[in-house]
């Protein structure tokens, strides 16, 4: 029997090396039908790509600024110092009690006659003769009254009426205390004025208020009396 002779193989590490090329060929082929007839993209198109998306990147980034900078002038405020004023107030109270007040040098108060009004009174609380002791029908006697109220205010403008009971002197006129509250009166004692050792003589004397009834009102009375000698 005849064989047909057999093509000689070449060793081992040759048929390893074509595989391995008839690989990369195939490799390379299948790359250049993938990317189509546009072929790949050069280093021209890369950069030009890349160029782009930069530009793109830095408009945005402008127009991020621009709005940013827009929105901060129109929030932006301006704070000037405060200047903190403390203003001192000082209110004056009016003493509590009757209207027309006045502090006199010894401590007591004066009110007008027009501030007493019941159920205050007046009260007649002092009554002084001078001389203490009446011994000449010829020497005038003066009187001096002091009038007040019931709440303890020396009164202003009070009517003060003296006359001597029974009737042994002249009247005098009625007239108003001064701001202390006195008022001096005169007497001129008659023919029938007593001059006896131990005997007085009494006076009715009465505060009233003006426009008031002589019997009413706030008004006050009392008796007083001074003493005669021969």
């Amino acid at each position: 029997m005849i064989r047909a002779a057999s093509p000689r193989r070449g060793p081992k590490w040759a048929r390893a090396v074509l595989t391995i090329a008839a690989v990369a060929v195939l490799a390379v082929l299948g790359y250049f039908a993938s990317a189509g007839s546009a072929g790949p993209l050069g280093p021209a198109d890369t950069t030009t790509a890349t160029s782009s998306t930069t530009d793109s990147s830095s408009t945005g980034s402008t127009s991020t600024d621009t709005s940013t900078t827009s929105t901060t002038t129109a929030t932006a405020t301006t704070t000037a110092p405060s200047t903190t004023t403390t203003t001192t107030t000082t209110t004056s109270t009016a003493p509590a009690g009757p209207e027309g007040q006045i502090k006199l040098a010894g401590g007591k108060t004066s009110i007008p006659i027009s501030s007493v009004a019941l159920p205050a009174r007046l009260i007649v609380d002092g009554v002084r003769f001078s001389p203490s002791l009446v011994a000449s029908r010829g020497q005038p006697l003066s009187i001096r009254v002091h009038i007040s109220d019931t709440r303890g205010f020396v009164v202003r403008g009070a009517l003060v009426f003296v006359r001597s009971t029974p009737l042994v002197t002249s009247t005098p006129l009625e007239q108003a205390t001064d701001q202390a509250g006195y008022v001096t009166l005169t007497a001129l004692p008659k023919q029938t004025f007593p001059l006896k050792r131990g005997y007085h003589v009494q006076f009715f004397v009465r505060a009233r208020k003006e426009g008031e009834s002589l019997l009413a009102g706030v008004s006050g009375r009392r008796l007083a009396q001074v003493a005669t000698a021969r």
